[in-house]
């Protein structure tokens, strides 16, 4: 009997943790769209990773469809420069220069890099690690 309440109680802790975590893709997605065309101020790591989560899952849904259609994928044009934008700002983030987002003209290893520099890469804004 314990085992079951156990499983319940843990299938409701998963159901609220999935909850919690659709909202904050939902959330860091909105904020990717009104941010559009800002390319001043910062994005956090976090809400940079539930974006990249976002464009995967909307790319699942949609890039069958596209390609049906039109022969390309629309929704990787359309996210370009809002895409650049948040790079941009993520590079800020961290510390670097936004010319780093050039290293993307990489083929393989520069895409590699690109995404452990910006997914990785702890935030210089961040108090905790500021010696100042």
């Amino acid at each position: 009997m314990g085992d079951t309440f156990s499983t319940i109680l843990t299938k409701k802790t998963y159901k609220l943790i999935y909850k919690k975590m659709i909202k904050k893709i939902i959330s860091a997605y909105i904020i990717f769209w009104k941010k559009a065309l800002d390319f001043n101020g910062l994005t956090s790591r976090f809400d940079w990773r539930m974006v990249q989560i976002a464009h995967i899952l909307i790319s699942l849904i949609t890039l069958p469809v596209f390609f049906r259609t039109f022969g390309f994928n629309i929704y990787g044009i359309i996210c370009i420069i809002p895409q650049i934008s948040m790079d941009i700002r993520r590079l800020r983030d961290i510390g670097k220069n936004w010319k780093w987002i050039f290293i993307n003209l990489i083929p393989i290893f520069g895409w590699i890099w690109w995404f452990i520099i910006i997914g990785f890469s702890v935030s210089k804004s961040n108090i905790f690690f500021n010696n100042n």
